[in-house]
């Protein structure tokens, strides 16, 4: 395990970015990541701009909007129109969840182990008469692409995480595609592999992220990604939604890409902060991320085998990313006592989640095991 991330050309280890470090063994990168001090420092510039220039600086604003727009297409291998800003991934999901043209009949295929912000937006569709089937889960969290596929026939949708919240399960998109076919449209809620590892949107036709996860930006941010040519007519819509905003026509146009569904102004500081967010990672180097994520994964997995520890986790790297969850007894008494001795993670699905980002360490996870040795 000799990869390190690329360093600044000060020479200075990007872990001086999270001051989090200095205090706490920080595994709980899937709940909310600590800011690094870049992203703190953009954000606070743009307050600056505002204190002292007002609606002066609002071409300034645009300009880091359309660059931000530019960057989250570029990790997620899409074109800048098919990206819209949205504050979280629930709003995302609600976004597309709402402005389909359901029918009653309609069929939703998901599965019992999402995160309710992909969950309760398709639930909230019954009352329009769609159907909603849940695809369940195996010990290890992992999901079966040939039931999606066979609950998927008929479907008109399939939403699914690329990698699940709680278990670490991760989905092949590819594989999924070809489970479904072509007739299924795809929602993907991508939290919690975006900034984690190398995503392409190509196989889905719909994909929501928001940024206060493996992202490393601030709340109130997100990514929604909509495939050219699936032009639907947002349920919300908003001075921003036109083709030409600034015009302020009395005549409704919706712009002929993703924007239509941004309504109003965004949180500008929030898009400072994503766009900082996602000039780091692309200085690191999303392949060298996601060498990092996954060799401390593959590590954690190494250590709870040897030490006897049910995994909740796929042992396959191939259906993992960076969650690694330990079946153990009284999950959260251990996180707490845990936290007493400077290990941050969390628990779920009667388990310890542990998620390290790139600027962890491996002694971050020996320490965990060595507490956890010691408290069990």
């Amino acid at each position: 395990m000799q990869l390190q991330p690329r360093r600044r050309a000060t020479g200075e280890p990007y872990e001086e970015e999270f001051p989090i470090t200095r205090r706490y063994s920080y595994l709980n990168n899937a709940a909310v990541s600590p800011l690094p001090r870049r992203v703190i420092s953009a954000v606070s510039k743009f307050d600056e701009e505002r204190a002292s220039e007002g609606d002066l600086a609002w071409g300034r604003w645009m300009e880091a909007l359309e660059e931000t727009r530019r960057l989250a297409a570029e990790l997620i291998r899409a074109s800048p129109d098919e990206i819209a800003f949205v504050k979280n991934t629930s709003e995302g999901v609600s976004a597309i969840a709402n402005s389909l043209d359901w029918k009653p009949g309609d069929k939703v295929v998901t599965t019992d182990s999402e995160f309710p912000s992909n969950l309760y937006p398709w639930l909230n569709l019954r009352r329009r008469g769609v159907e909603v089937e849940l695809v369940g889960h195996g010990r290890d969290g992992a999901i079966s692409l040939e039931e999606i596929g066979r609950a998927a026939r008929g479907a008109r949708l399939v939403a699914i995480s690329h990698v699940q919240y709680a278990s670490g399960f991760m989905t092949d998109l590819r594989a999924l595609r070809d489970a479904i076919g072509g007739d299924a449209l795809l929602f993907v809620d991508a939290i919690q592999s975006l900034g984690a590892i190398r995503f392409d949107c190509r196989p889905a036709d719909f994909v929501a992220s928001g940024g206060h996860k493996w992202l490393l930006a601030p709340f109130g941010i997100g990514i929604l990604y909509i495939r050219r040519g699936l032009e639907l007519e947002p349920a919300e819509v908003g001075w921003m939604s036109a083709e030409d905003p600034e015009a302020l026509s009395q005549e409704l146009k919706l712009a002929g890409s993703a924007r239509r569904f941004e309504c109003g102004c965004h949180d500008y500081s929030a898009v400072y902060g994503l766009r900082e967010a996602l000039k780091l990672l692309s200085e690191v180097g999303m392949g060298a991320v996601e060498r990092r994520v996954r060799s401390l994964a593959d590590l954690a997995v190494e250590r709870a085998l040897e030490m006897g520890i049910e995994l909740q986790t796929p042992v396959d790297p191939g259906k993992r990313a960076g969650i690694v969850n330990l079946k153990v007894d009284g999950p959260e008494a251990l996180a707490h006592r845990l936290l007493g001795r400077g290990v941050v993670v969390a628990a779920r699905m009667g388990g310890l989640r542990l998620s390290p980002h790139f600027y962890n360490r491996e002694g971050d996870l020996e320490r965990f095991f060595e507490a956890l040795a010691g408290l069990r």
